[in-house]
């Protein structure tokens, strides 16, 4: 469901028409050029492989930042949806301590906010047209993440937070194979 409403976020932010759109063409390459340009670590480049293991050899750069931000939209998803299992009791332990709950409702939030803002910049570059705020919905859903790891640092050992790490890194490669057509938010 929260994709849903991301997805249709995204459509109404194209469907407005922002006067401040520029239309570009995105470089083409192959797709792992596009991992050689956009990582800056091998295992952002292994994650960026398997991310565009099944995309074609060579196209736009905009259907691999495409691919990589539905697999980070889906993975986000997938980690609420957990949060929300856990808060019902559905970890398998005890009933989770408040402080705890009070962190998982603090994520569900940032994972929120994380899919709308990966949903924006996703529908920018699908409309061919880059949003002056295109760059700052990548770096927002980067900081969304970054949020829900801060606010889980006093609980290393719930399942959510290795799922958050592994949402963080697919936020990155989105980010930087976006970047690829859009540039980086300074």
């Amino acid at each position: 469901m929260t994709t849903v409403l991301a997805v249709s976020l995204a459509a109404l932010f194209i469907a407005r028409g922002d006067a401040a759109a520029a239309c570009i063409k995105a470089p083409t390459m192959t797709w792992g050029d596009a991992c050689l340009k956009a990582c800056n670590t091998p295992a952002l480049y292994n994650l960026c492989q398997e991310t565009l293991l099944h995309a074609p050899d060579a196209a736009e750069a905009t259907v691999y930042a495409l691919a990589a931000a539905r697999r980070a939209m889906d993975s986000y998803g997938a980690t609420a949806a957990r949060a929300e299992r856990l808060l019902r009791g559905g970890g398998g332990g005890s009933p989770l301590p408040g402080v705890e709950r009070a962190a998982y409702w603090h994520c569900i939030g940032y994972y929120t906010d994380a899919t709308s803002r990966m949903a924006v910049a996703a529908g920018d570059l699908s409309a061919g047209c880059v949003v002056e705020h295109t760059r700052l919905e990548y770096a927002q859903s980067v900081f969304a993440v970054q949020h829900c790891a801060g606010v889980l640092t006093e609980f290393q050992d719930s399942p959510l937070a290795a799922l958050n790490a592994a949402d963080y890194d697919l936020t990155v490669l989105a980010y930087d194979l976006g970047a690829l057509i859009v540039g980086k938010q300074l």
